[in-house]
């Protein structure tokens, strides 16, 4: 069977050469996905990587793409992908990839929140990776979403589709992987936390991430989406017409601010409701037209 790693990097100079050099006895070949401006891919290949270069920095997603249109165009059987920033143990891969080359699983997350094996995460970053594992796990079930330490079989190099650009990508293939019935495990790793540095801000990382779930979540489940906000549009409005036609029954009163929130929500109610209906209709049809 064949085995890649696949790194995606960004301006990686000082960790990509040790990186690339501990990964290759784990894998048959190591692809390095850059979009850096410095001496990156010149590293990556002088320490035995395939370099694929990026035009221009389109964000994680985007890089993400790159690395499963590597494993398609290697032909590869199994892909592990993980950080270029040297806080994942490349010795990690030959626990990773065991469930696919078993047979048992499709997707591998390396998690740092199971097993004995625990990594040093800072409290502010844990707070925020449970807050979005608890959004996330809506739609799939794992105990880190976030983890950028994974391994996937052929079928899921093949049928994984991603098309956010951001940090919110990972989630979105397990999301994707799940509706695929693709198997997914966890196998516990540790991460190191003192070196590295990421490129993007852990809060607008976090708020990224979450707006791409409730994306997901809304693309998937698009009648019950609108249609819930819809409702409880409709049940405040018609609770505030009822407060004004009581008000003006009993003190002959006309309460003007409460008529008007009860106009506006009864209004935005139908329109959220008629909207995710017509949009449940033209995407039931379209699914239905691609199967045919």
């Amino acid at each position: 069977m064949k085995i890649i790693a696949v790194i995606p990097a960004y301006n990686e100079e000082i960790a990509i050469g040790s990186v690339v050099l501990k990964t290759r006895p784990h894998v048959d070949e190591v692809f390095v996905v850059d979009a850096s401006t410095d001496y990156t891919a010149w590293i990556a290949k002088a320490a035995g990587a395939v370099v694929i270069k990026q035009e221009k920095k389109e964000g994680y997603g985007a890089a993400l793409r790159y690395c499963f249109k590597a494993g398609k165009d290697s032909n590869a059987d199994v892909m592990v992908i993980l950080d270029a920033d040297g806080q994942h143990n490349p010795e990690d891969i030959d626990r990773m990839i065991q469930p696919v080359l078993n047979g048992t699983a499709d997707i591998v997350i390396g998690s740092r929140f199971t097993g004995e094996i625990k990594s040093d995460i800072p409290a502010y970053r844990r707070i925020g990776m449970k807050i979005i594992d608890a959004i996330a796990n809506r739609s799939i079930k794992t105990s880190d979403s976030q983890s950028g330490f994974r391994a996937y079989s052929r079928k899921a190099i093949e049928s994984i589709n991603i098309s956010e650009n951001g940090m919110g990508a990972g989630a979105e293939i397990l999301i994707d992987g799940a509706s695929k019935q693709l198997s997914i495990t966890e196998v516990p790793i540790k991460v190191r936390y003192d070196v590295g540095k990421s490129s993007q801000h852990p809060v607008v990382q976090g708020i990224s991430t979450v707006k791409s779930l409730i994306w997901f979540f809304a693309e998937r489940h698009v009648l019950l989406s609108f249609g819930a906000v819809g409702i409880v549009m409709l049940l405040i409005g018609v609770s505030m017409g009822f407060i004004v036609i009581e008000l003006y029954r009993v003190k002959l009163q006309l309460a003007v601010g409460l008529a008007l929130i009860s106009v506006m929500s009864s209004l935005i109610g139908m329109y959220m409701l008629f909207t995710g209906i017509i949009l449940y209709v033209v995407k039931d049809l379209i699914e239905r037209r691609l199967k045919l």
